[in-house]
């Protein structure tokens, strides 16, 4: 089975919400061409550009910046803070599966809480 490219999945979420090409492109502020060109993998949206389609379709931005290829500038951020550290501990999760990506996540987001409220 083929891999859905980034241009089919963001066709079949806007068809799922029954929004038209040149709809959504008034709602993110391009022409309907340019949504078109996209959705037929010509032309790649910018960062700011995918954000606003996620929005708009409900997706997860997370999801359509990798399919993208794309980091979202937060992510940048923490390899900035950390450059050294981060890509080695992304090397050394690289194996994990998913239960144990989600209990790593988990345990982030309790660490996060706890430092915020110091």
């Amino acid at each position: 089975m083929a891999k859905t490219t980034l241009g089919e999945y963001i066709r079949n979420l806007r068809n799922k919400r029954d929004i038209g090409v040149r709809e959504l492109g008034r709602l993110v502020d391009v022409s309907g061409v340019h949504i078109s060109s996209i959705e037929k993998n010509k032309n790649t949206p910018s960062p700011e550009l995918l954000r606003k389609i996620a929005v708009i379709l409900d997706a997860d931005v997370d999801k359509l910046q990798a399919m993208a290829n794309q980091v979202d500038p937060d992510v940048i951020d923490v390899i900035k803070k950390s450059p050294s550290a981060v890509p080695s501990f992304l090397r050394s999760a690289k194996g994990l599966t998913k239960a144990q990506w989600e209990k790593l996540e988990k345990t982030a987001i309790k660490m996060a809480k706890k430092k915020s409220k110091k």
